[in-house]
Formats: C-alpha cells, sequence, structure tokens
C-alpha cells in the first residue's frame, strides 16, 4: 500500500493501532472501507479475520480466510489453517476439501511437524467417510515422507483399514511391520490373530495368540479368543482349559474392584455358560455398583444382560423390570423393544403393547430376521380365527427366514402351515429346525455345547409338535383303514 498520504493508507494506520488496542469493533470499520478500494488486499483480509474472531463473529472471519485461500492457492498454510477451522466447525466435507489442497501444496521449508498433523487429520477424516483406499494412500506418505515417530501406529491403522475392506493378507502384512516395532503390543498381536483365523490358519492364529499369552498370562481377552479357536478346530479340551482360566483371572481382578466394565461383563458371561446364574448376576450388580457412573449406554447393556439372566432362570417380574428400566433410559433401544415385546407374546400378556414394541423395535432396525419372526409370531398369538391375520403372521415369517436361516423361526412357520392346515409344509419346517439343531449340536461335545433355555424350551415343543403329526397321521391311516373294511364287508353281504 503507497505510503502517499492517500485514504486507504490513513485507513489502514487507524485500523492497525485501533487492533493493538483491542477495539476491535472500530478496527473492523476501518479495515473494511479499504477493501472497498483494495478487495484482494491479502494483509486487510487477515487482519479483519482476527479482527473478527475475537469478537466472536466467526462466519465472518471464515469468510476473510476464505478470499485467502482464494488469493494463495498453493499455500499450505492458509489451507491447513482453513481445515482445522472448518473441522472444529463440524464441516466435514469442507475440512477435507482444505487439507486435500494443502496436500497438494509447495511444503518445502514447513515444519513437519504442521505436515504431518494434516496428513494424520486428512487420513482420518477419510475413514470417518469411508474411504478408505484415500485413507491408505495417505497413511503411506506419512511413512514415505518419515513424518511419524511411532511407525508402529501407522502399520497398525493400515492394518485395520484392510481389515474393514476385507483385504486380509494386505492387513497381515501390515500389522506383522507393526509388531516388529511393538512385538508384544495387544491390539496387533490380537487383530494379526484375527487375520489368520480369518484366512484359516489357525496353526499361526493359534501361535500367535500362544506366543502372547507366555508373555501375558493375564491376558484374558486373548485366552478367550484362543479358546473360540481351539473350538473351531474341535480341540474342546484346550479351549475348555483357556476359558477356565479366563474365569478364573477375571474373578480376580473383579473381585479387586476392577474398573474395566468388559471384565464384569465377560466373567458374567463365562459364569452363566457354566450355569452359575446367581453369581452372573452379583457381578453384574457389581459392575453397576462399582464401574458404572453416568454412562447410560453402558449401564442399558449391562442391564440387557440381568434380563436375560433372570430369562433363562424364569424369573418373569425381574425380565420386565429391567427392559423397562432399559427403555426408560434410551426407548430408542431396538433389543429391548424386541425382547419385552416378545416376551410379553410369549407369557400372553400386553398384546397390543407387544405389538407396538415388536413394530417399533424393526423401524429402527427393519431387516433383523428376529425381529420379523416376533412380530410374524405376534400375529400368529392374535389371530385365532382371524384368516387375514394369520396371512399376515406367515408373510412376515417368510420374511424373516428370508434373512436367516434359523430354526426357531423354521418352529414358528410350521405352527402357522399346521394352523393353516397344511400339515406336510409344517412337518418340513420342523423337521428343517431340528436338522439344524443337529448340525450345531455336531461341532461340540454335549458336554461343552452351551445351550439357552429358549433354545431347549423351542426344541423340545418341536418335537413334541412332529410327534403330534405323526400321531394325526396313525389316527387318519387307521380311520381309511377302517372305512376301506367296512365298504369290503357291505360288498360281501351284499
Amino acid at each position: 500500500m503507497p505510503h502517499n498520504g492517500t485514504g486507504s493508507y490513513v485507513d489502514f494506520c487507524t485500523g492497525f493501532y485501533l487492533m493493538l488496542d483491542h477495539r476491535w469493533e472500530d478496527a473492523i470499520v476501518f479495515l473494511e472501507k479499504i477493501l472497498q478500494e483494495n478487495p484482494d488486499a491479502e494483509r486487510i483480509h487477515n487482519h479483519l479475520a482476527s479482527c473478527y474472531f475475537q469478537v466472536d463473529k466467526k462466519e465472518e472471519a471464515i469468510r476473510h480466510i476464505e478470499k485467502i485461500a482464494q488469493l494463495k492457492p498453493d499455500d499450505f498454510s492458509i489451507h491447513y489453517t482453513l481445515g482445522n477451522i472448518y473441522a472444529s466447525e463440524g464441516n466435514e466435507m469442507g475440512a477435507i476439501s482444505e487439507y486435500e489442497r494443502a496436500n497438494s501444496s509447495e511444503m518445502d521449508g514447513i515444519d513437519k511437524g504442521f505436515v504431518s498433523d494434516m496428513l494424520h487429520r486428512l487420513a482420518s477424516s477419510y475413514m470417518k467417510h469411508g474411504e478408505i483406499e484415500n485413507a491408505a494412500n495417505i497413511y503411506h506418505k506419512i511413512l514415505d515422507l518419515k513424518l511419524t515417530d511411532e511407525p508402529v501406529k501407522i502399520h497398525y491403522n493400515l492394518g485395520q483399514i484392510y481389515v474393514d475392506a476385507k483385504r486380509v493378507k494386505e492387513a497381515i502384512e501390515e500389522f506383522v511391520k507393526a509388531k516388529k516395532y511393538r512385538p508384544h503390543a495387544e491390539p496387533v498381536c490380537f487383530y494379526l490373530a484375527l487375520c489368520y483365523e480369518e484366512l484359516k490358519k489357525y496353526d499361526k492364529a493359534i501361535a500367535e495368540l500362544k506366543s502372547f499369552i507366555e508373555y501375558d498370562p493375564d491376558a484374558w481377552l486373548m485366552r478367550i479368543n484362543l479358546s473360540n479357536i481351539y473350538e473351531r478346530v474341535k480341540q474342546y479340551e484346550n479351549a475348555e482349559f483357556e476359558r477356565n482360566k479366563s474365569l478364573v483371572i477375571l474373578e480376580s481382578r473383579v473381585s479387586g474392584e476392577s474398573k474395566d466394565i468388559r471384565e464384569y461383563i465377560t466373567l458374567s458371561q463365562l459364569l452363566q455358560r457354566k450355569g452359575k446364574e446367581k453369581k452372573a448376576i452379583e457381578t453384574l450388580e457389581a459392575a453397576i455398583a462399582n464401574v458404572i457412573d453416568g454412562d447410560d449406554k453402558a449401564l442399558g447393556e449391562v442391564r440387557f444382560m440381568l434380563a436375560n439372566i433372570y430369562y433363562e432362570m424364569n424369573d418373569h417380574n425381574n425380565v420386565i423390570d429391567e427392559l423397562e428400566k432399559v427403555l426408560e433410559m434410551d426407548p430408542d433401544n431396538h433389543q429391548a423393544n424386541n425382547f419385552l415385546g416378545y416376551f410379553f407374546i410369549e407369557q400372553g400378556v400386553q398384546l397390543d403393547r407387544a405389538v407396538g414394541l415388536i413394530k417399533k423395535a424393526l423401524s429402527l432396525n427393519p431387516e433383523n430376521a428376529a425381529y420379523l419372526d416376533s412380530l410374524g409370531w405376534a400375529y400368529y398369538k392374535l389371530a385365532k380365527k382371524d384368516d387375514e391375520m394369520m396371512e399376515q403372521a406367515l408373510q412376515k415369517l417368510i420374511e424373516a427366514s428370508n434373512y436367516a436361516q434359523d430354526p426357531e423361526i423354521m418352529g414358528h412357520l410350521g405352527d402357522v402351515y399346521f394352523s393353516l392346515g397344511f400339515w406336510e409344509k409344517a412337518k418340513s419346517q420342523w423337521e428343517n429346525a431340528i436338522d439344524l439343531w443337529k448340525e450345531s449340536e455336531v461341532e461340540a461335545p454335549p458336554h461343552l455345547k452351551y445351550k439357552t433355555v429358549r433354545e431347549l424350551k423351542a426344541k423340545r415343543s418341536i418335537q413334541n409338535k412332529l410327534q403330534k403329526i405323526r400321531n394325526l397321521k396313525m389316527v387318519e391311516s387307521s380311520k381309511e383303514k377302517v372305512e376301506t373294511g367296512e365298504r369290503v364287508v357291505r360288498n360281501h353281504v351284499h
């Protein structure tokens, strides 16, 4: 700006000294006047942005920074700054756009800390928006430019990206690289074993988990995962050994008033599996007392688990009580809506409310086979002699069966077919359900197979219904023989 006594120069000097005196509003008046004659004055836009930020007029401040970005399209610093502003304002797409411009700018002479921060932010934004390939490219750039002091984190992030993209072999490569920097990082070893398991390289998965357990014998999560793989390869004694070890470790942690909610939940599941429902309940109640403090999501999860255990114990009042508490905290909890609705249908109480609860669960998760099954079963229970509602029940149950091959859904379908008089279809559905249960039982010996009360009840009910059909067929067959015999005798008499 020329020092020739022009109005613009006077306005600049006045505005600048008002800024130094922190008289931001007055400074804005003089600086805005300059832009009327010099709309592309970068320095004035910069000062105005500072003033507007000081008086908490963010939109105006951002408008001036955006103008600078237009004037300097290849300037790393301005695009990096604008990207950070957009990110802080929740404008994710704007942030990505500016970080991309910063990434394509000339970065010679720029502090490596700023470049690294920008690239990490860009990669993170790509991840949030599911742009896996772009995120991977940015992480590779961070590694190539040696912009990180912790390459293990980059390789770990890359591994997770490839896992999400189901590119398991590439994920393994990244986790192996991460392991070289930190051989005993639990998340790295965990995912590496998970990838080997996905590729059905069970020996490698087992070796990975065992290696970590040798380093840290109290790593209960690794032991749980090891037990699951042992079950998959039918090494049932080893699976039970690892579960028992986990149980002992977790009991010790919880008795020491652990602050990790996962430890209470997992211990409760292990106790329930062993048929120790009362101890499982005590463990979850301890979690509520010792760990959960204002975390409604965690509290809802624990209460939902309690409802399941009470269901297994046929403690109906507590099932309702726990589920009502979950819905009081979170009316949109679709699992609790469906569970409570199905439970009411089973008990034959509050049927109208039950249908409403199940419909709400479906509105939140419309392709859930279990919820469709619940609604179909509710219609069946309400149908009685209403053929139209029976047809609706059949429609929902067929829809459910399209989403999942589940023995309970097949059992319900069989009931509807039987009520409609299609005995052969009913028999076919019930037999298919029994066959599915038998297939699952082959996978583990009976003494290790954990069966829920609901599963046992459903299976027993279907077996009884199949026997009923067999009996009815025997009666029909006997009638036919009697009628045939009568006709023969009469013919002889005549």
